[in-house]
């Protein structure tokens, strides 16, 4: 793996654990980045891995704790489920279809973070699909 790639797929995996976990104690309605863990996070996430303070604290500020999101991942399906049944769930026409369509309508995004990180564009489209 090309150090860029490593890099960046380390960055959103670090920005999404670390968010997600200032969001698990907090109140449903809550403003993030009052969160009295969020300030040593942004810092964090400025000094250590280069991200903008004012995109850190803004995408906090709009951040909201989502019950069912926390929920499913208190229960995900890939420690109950055999491949069989978990592969299903993904390879399907209608996911395909629209992984494509995505594909199409962010393709200038996507080749440009291709380019900059190293990741392919494939790549990119499949975990978004995975993962959202």
């Amino acid at each position: 793996m090309n150090i860029k790639r490593y890099h960046f797929l380390k960055k959103v995996s670090l920005l999404g654990s670390i968010a997600l976990s200032l969001m698990l104690p907090a109140a449903a309605s809550a403003d993030y980045s009052s969160h009295p863990d969020a300030s040593a996070f942004v810092d964090k996430m400025v000094e250590k891995h280069g991200f903008e303070r004012q995109w850190v604290e803004t995408l906090l500020g709009q951040a909201e704790k989502k019950q069912s999101i926390l929920d499913a991942i208190a229960r995900p399906a890939e420690s109950v489920m055999t491949w069989g049944r978990y592969r299903k769930i993904f390879i399907q026409d209608t996911r395909i279809e629209q992984g494509v369509a995505f594909w199409k309508e962010h393709e200038a995004a996507l080749q440009r973070a291709e380019a900059e990180y190293g990741v392919p564009a494939s790549m990119i489209v499949g975990i978004i699909g995975v993962e959202t």
